[in-house]
């Protein structure tokens, strides 16, 4: 686990409540479809651990959608069933699967496990729908069967996939208010959504990744009409867009342009135009261990090929770094108070 999953764990870990969880097997590869018919029994430690592991990787994936069902989605439908108990989970959940089963058995085969998990995010009902692509593996393999000892190697062994391998299709819903966020990566024969269109019956809007990437871009657009230092712009964004977070607060853009071009009123009046011409949404939650780790450091090229990476926060702290711009319109940046280089091999 690395240093990233390690925070989001520790930081999430009161505001996450597993109900209960079912795991399936759509082997597509090998024609072997095994639709569970118990829960998982999450009173198992490790067990425990490794389904709230995914789910809270699923939670703080900046590269998530919102989503919204379609009039006539059966997948709601059947959510609704299920969350006034009409339905089991294992009912629920396998009459989800039954679009995924028919794709990898008549258009694409693949194999999958498909982890559907009922849980609660502060108070609030959440299913999560999880697809595992199975990884091929290699394992040693020991033999006696001529009365000897035989070590060998077996290839296409099916695993489940590491942690450090992000999940490419997923889906969490609020069971209130039937929000969707969810992440459709699978690469499906022929660019289709498999899991937008064919599960979950949904459109989609634009990701936190996406929101954020947009915002810089806005806002470096802003600097150069207005013939300011965008890099200095791009670096007073991302501190305000990492202070917010640290703070629990979700990215608002008009508070981020109140803020940052309080002093710039045409520069502000310029990212509003070009964030409306983009349909950002006005506010958008964002993880705060992601987020944070994301907008601690800035990179710059100049175009003589040099690089330079900072802490952001040093951009507004002369004593570290200063960028001065000569008559002749060159820039030049000096690097302050530096002790010691060390050499990156």
């Amino acid at each position: 686990m690395n240093d990233t999953d390690a925070e989001l764990e520790l930081e999430q870990k009161h505001g996450l409540e597993l109900q209960t969880a079912i795991l399936h097997i759509l082997d597509g590869r090998r024609h072997n479809i095994v639709l569970s018919e118990e829960t998982l029994d999450l009173e198992e430690p490790q067990l425990e651990k490794y389904v709230r592991r995914y789910v809270n990787r699923c939670r703080n994936d900046m590269r998530t959608k919102p989503g919204t069902f379609h009039a006539d989605s059966v997948f709601q439908k059947d959510l609704q069933r299920y969350f006034r108990d009409e339905l089991s989970l294992a009912q629920f959940s396998a009459q989800a699967c039954s679009k995924l089963i028919k794709w990898f058995e008549q258009e694409e085969a693949r194999s999958f496990e498909c982890l559907f998990v009922d849980y609660r995010e502060d108070d609030v009902p959440w299913l999560a729908v999880i697809l595992l692509e199975e990884q091929d593996m290699m394992t040693c393999f020991t033999s006696a069967e001529t009365g000897r000892l035989s070590n060998t190697i077996r290839f296409g062994t099916s695993a489940l996939p590491a942690f450090s391998k992000p999940v490419s299709s997923f889906a969490a819903v609020n069971m209130i208010t039937w929000e969707i966020r969810f992440v459709d990566e699978g690469k499906w024969k022929d660019g289709h959504t498999l899991l937008k269109t064919d599960v979950l019956e949904a459109e989609d809007g634009i990701s936190r990744k996406e929101v954020i990437q947009a915002v810089k871009e806005i806002a470096c657009e802003a600097a150069e009409e207005c013939e300011e230092n965008a890099t200095a712009v791009l670096s007073q964004v991302k501190n305000y867009i990492s202070d917010t977070v640290k703070e629990g607060l979700p990215l608002n853009t008009e508070t981020l342009v109140s803020e940052v071009f309080e002093e710039k009123p045409v520069m502000a009046e310029v990212f509003r135009r070009k964030a409306e011409e983009k349909t950002l949404p006005r506010e958008v939650e964002l993880p705060r261990a992601v987020i944070s780790a994301s907008m601690r450091k800035q990179k710059i090229t100049t175009d003589t090929g040099i690089e330079i990476s900072f802490p952001a926060e040093y951009f507004q702290n002369s004593d570290y770094i200063e960028f001065r711009t000569g008559s002749d319109g060159n820039t030049t940046i000096e690097i302050k108070r530096v002790g010691k280089i060390t050499n990156r091999l």
